[in-house]
């Protein structure tokens, strides 16, 4: 069983990582079996749901490279005050504010400006440290690509009625 402390300090790294878009690091932060899952909403006749989940290191890693892509610079603040630990279950709750600029033009915001937005994540960690399950509420850009996917599903049922 991990510290308070030492759980906060773990998943401090684990957002400087992100924030310094370093994927090997964000990696090094995780279990190799650490299964990473962004909510984002969807319709439930919807068979892809696009539910941005990651299962594993590489994949982590994958998910954080598409990211970075789609995003120019990616900050993000987590004070240890806006962090909950339950060190009997090793689990943090943070609700972290991310400030992300747009590489290209991006679901309606522009490329280049910057736009601001809070979130919060569940996070579970084994006794080595490594991080072994994330789960993301409220992610400004999951929320944006998942409302694209909605208005997708929409177009291809409604194609789908009129053949």
């Amino acid at each position: 069983m991990l510290t308070e402390m030492k759980l906060k300090e773990l998943l401090r790294e684990h957002f400087e990582a992100e924030a310094q878009r370093d994927v090997e690091w964000i990696k090094n932060t995780v279990s190799a079996d650490c299964e990473y899952e962004v909510i984002g909403p969807y319709y439930p006749d919807d068979p892809v749901k696009k539910a941005k989940t990651a299962d594993g290191r590489a994949a982590v890693g994958q998910l954080w490279e598409n990211y970075f892509r789609k995003f120019s610079s990616y900050e993000i603040d987590c004070p240890f005050e806006n962090m909950l630990a339950w060190p009997e279950q090793n689990v943090v709750f943070a609700q972290v504010r991310i400030r992300a600029t747009p590489a290209e033009d991006f679901e309606g915001f522009p490329a280049g400006k910057s736009f601001c937005y809070q979130t919060g994540a569940l996070c579970w960690f084994n006794d080595q440290g490594e991080m072994t399950r994330e789960k993301v509420f409220g992610s400004l850009g999951q929320v944006l690509m998942d409302l694209r996917r909605m208005r997708d599903h929409l177009a291809t049922a409604e194609d789908a009625v009129a053949a």
